[in-house]
């Protein structure tokens, strides 16, 4: 077995868990009454491009990202200081799974045209996976692929 739990010339299909267990479980979430002023203060100082809004009782009503604020502010100019983040959020359009591959989430992300995934387990939301994340974790599959290629040709 390797680090990325395949046998030698297996293919690897590495799993959200498996890029959420290395990168952390840390979840950052928006309440559905901040402000958009706030939202954005918020996204910028925590370096997230997007964050789950949620209501009073945790459970996922949007996502709202640093594209959505922008197209508001490209809308209404100045006037975004009285909108908050019901107002401004998507709807829920696309999740995945701790089990989802790499390959699924890409897949998924790209026939939705998200850069920002929730992660959901029975029914919770529990992380969030962005493009980045599995464009890193893709890139480390690639070249741990290439690696035991040339030590197998050259042994």
């Amino acid at each position: 077995m390797n680090r990325f739990g395949t046998k030698c010339g297996e293919t690897i299909m590495t799993t959200i868990r498996q890029i959420l267990d290395q990168k952390g479980w840390n979840l950052i979430t928006l309440r559905l009454d901040q402000m958009i002023p706030e939202v954005a203060r918020f996204l910028s100082a925590k370096r997230i491009g997007a964050a789950p809004v949620v209501d009073d009782n945790g459970r996922m009503a949007g996502m709202l990202s640093e594209r959505d604020v922008m197209r508001l502010v490209g809308e209404l100019g100045n006037d975004i200081t009285t909108r908050t983040a019901a107002d401004v959020m998507t709807d829920l359009v696309a999740f995945c799974t701790p089990e989802s591959t790499i390959l699924d989430a890409m897949l998924l992300m790209t026939n939705k045209r998200c850069r920002h995934l929730p992660v959901f387990e029975n029914g919770a939301l529990v992380a969030i996976v962005s493009i980045g994340d599995l464009v890193k974790a893709r890139l480390e599959e690639a070249e741990f692929e290439v690696a035991s290629l040339r030590a197998y040709i050259t042994s």
